[in-house]
């Protein structure tokens, strides 16, 4: 009977981590580079984050800075159960939400997603990850603990620097237990953390090298903690698997933490094939064999040369073009890249370490999949958002795929049309080569806006990076549109099911396929090279009274206050009725 009742446990717990951890991000790639490592000294962490329901829109947000409000909290549970408070005053920050018509027909709270705050902390979660049987059933998961939706924002409004976010975090997973297994990239000016979050109240924080790289899917990668230069544990890390009997030790005695939270019996092709990718891809004189299920591929691993920004979106994009496993080659149907075309959300998050810390951050957004669509900057400075990339499709607009208002669905739209077949020759190359050329130019004139914005006073320095990120956003609409409006009529052109090629003379058919050559692009992708004026700055100003969205830092209890106002007001007014 006992040991029925543990297999209850255990079903119930991997039932409960599968379902919840599938709610959203169900399948996630991680990416960090640190400042050593990088071609020009940033600190990047970067994922792509998707999910089985193809369509799941988001968007860009700005919340405000609050001082001295009392009494404020945040959602905690995926379910709105469980709140916790948050300081009087909080941080500004940015983040890349989901559209309101996207929670409201999937019942999920806000995402936060990617965020950078004023203070120059970055952070983004989560990468689901499967915790084993062992660990499950000695730890089960907290069905109103915390959800990788509610993470971010609730770490990153209270939090002035990495070492404060992970203990934030965690502290949270302490109070009130985990949902979900998961993996979170933060950083700042100073230093980089993954976060391994294995069950109910198990967690191992790390800090990264500065000189190192790491690449992982849905999976766990830290080993031995004596690895790392400094690491936070949960109390039980270490005593609750030696006590319920499923620790697993490694070299000198020290607890292997991988194959004692999750290991050979969990991994899949699913999640292994892209973290090998990865070092693959950046380390190919170590890592340029085949794919090997069995091997353990490192979280932190040494590059083969410095790693751009640019590496990092291109890594994003990767179908295992080169490999046997290409599917847009071979038409397999079984591969899960890392670029696919189910992305909700792509993003890179780079860390200036020069600069003042509240213009230190850069968020490179791509809405929608990344394959074929532009990847964005959104400054932790930002004053305004753009019209286009700041617009939330309210809930009464489910169901309404607008890809004329939306970024994400003219993304969404230009992805649908290019994937698979020989479309991704045709047309998907000419617009992947296109947004490259833009992405370059955004790339390398960044620094230079950065630079600049450095030597103005803090308030016209944000206006100015600001400026420049609205502009080229908007020109990324724009250019959006006209790509599905040349995609269109390309296919159109093209669209014959006579496949043979005729005699031009006779009209009589050939023996071979005709050929159709790349769709050709004619625009103009320098103008994301150019630098904002004095005058693009102003106009970036908000207007007196105009405001970037309030969020969901310090909304809850404001929003009671307003309410209790009005009934206060309403027994007031009836009263004074009664007494007439």
């Amino acid at each position: 009977m006992k040991r029925l009742h543990r297999s209850v446990i255990i079903i119930a717990a991997l039932f409960m981590m599968v379902f919840l951890s599938a709610e959203v991000s169900s399948a996630c790639t991680g990416i960090y580079v640190g400042s050593e490592a990088s071609d020009d000294g940033t600190v990047i962490i970067a994922r792509s984050s998707d999910h089985s329901n193809a369509v799941w829109g988001n968007y860009m947000q700005v919340v405000q800075h609050v001082d001295d409000l009392p009494g404020r909290s945040l959602q905690v549970d995926m379910e709105g159960t469980v709140f916790a408070d948050i300081p009087d005053t909080t941080y500004q920050y940015t983040g890349t939400p989901f559209f309101s018509s996207t929670m409201y027909a999937n019942n999920v709270p806000n995402d936060a997603g990617a965020c950078t705050n004023e203070c120059g902390v970055a952070m983004t979660m989560a990468i689901t990850a499967f915790p084993n049987e062992h660990a499950l059933e000695a730890d089960p998961l907290v069905t109103t603990g915390l959800t990788e939706n509610t993470a971010a924002d609730l770490v990153l409004c209270q939090s002035a620097t990495a070492r404060e976010a992970v203990e934030v975090l965690l502290g949270i997973i302490d109070k009130y237990g985990s949902s979900e297994g998961n993996i979170a990239l933060i950083a700042d000016q100073k230093e980089a953390w993954c976060v391994e979050m294995y069950t109910g109240h198990q967690y191992a924080a790390v800090k990264l090298p500065a000189d190192k790289v790491s690449v992982f899917g849905n999976e766990y990668n830290i080993k031995y903690l004596s690895k790392y230069e400094e690491c936070i544990k949960s109390d039980g890390l270490e005593s609750l698997p030696e006590e319920k009997g499923f620790a697993v030790y490694g070299k000198n005695g020290e607890l292997d933490l991988y194959e004692t939270y999750s290991g050979s019996s969990v991994t899949t092709d699913y999640c292994h094939m892209r973290t090998w990718i990865g070092h693959k891809m950046l380390a190919p004189s170590k890592y340029g064999k085949d794919y090997d299920r069995d091997k353990y591929y490192p979280l932190c691993f040494q590059a083969d040369k410095k790693v751009s920004i640019s590496d990092v979106v291109t890594l994003l994009r990767n179908r295992y073009e080169g490999t046997k496993y290409d599917p847009d080659k071979t038409g397999r149907i079984d591969m899960r890249v890392i670029g696919t075309d189910t992305a909700m959300s792509v993003h890179a998050l780079q860390v200036y370490k020069e600069l003042p810390a509240e213009i230190s951050c850069v968020t490179w957004e791509c809405t929608g999949p990344a394959i074929y669509g532009l990847f964005v900057p959104l400054s932790n400075a930002a004053v305004t958002l753009s019209a286009s990339y700041g617009a939330d499709q309210p809930e009464e607009d489910y169901g309404v795929f607008d890809s004329w208002t939306y970024p994400y669905y003219v993304m969404k739209e230009i992805t649908t049309m290019c994937v698979g077949h020989d479309d991704y020759k045709i047309y998907g190359a000419p617009v992947k080569e296109y947004w490259k050329n833009a992405e370059d130019k955004m790339f390398s004139v960044m620094p230079e806006i950065l630079r600049h914005a450095a030597e103005m006073d803090s308030e016209k320095g944000a206006e100015y990076i600001t400026s420049y990120c609205n502009c080229v956003q908007d020109q990324a609409l724009t250019d959006a549109k006209q790509l599905i409006n040349d995609i269109v009529w390309a296919k159109s052109y093209n669209s014959n099911t006579l496949k043979l090629g005729r005699n031009p003379e006779t009209g009589e058919f050939l023996k071979k396929e005709r050929v159709l050559q790349p769709m050709e692009i004619n625009l103009d992708a320098s103008v994301y090279g150019d630098l904002p004026s004095e005058e693009d700055a102003e106009s970036a100003e908000p207007e007196e009274g105009e405001k970037t969205e309030d969020g969901n830092a310090g909304t809850a209890v404001p929003v009671l206050i307003v309410l209790a106002v009005l009934v206060v007001l309403f027994i007031v007014i009836g009263t004074m009725r009664k007494n007439k």
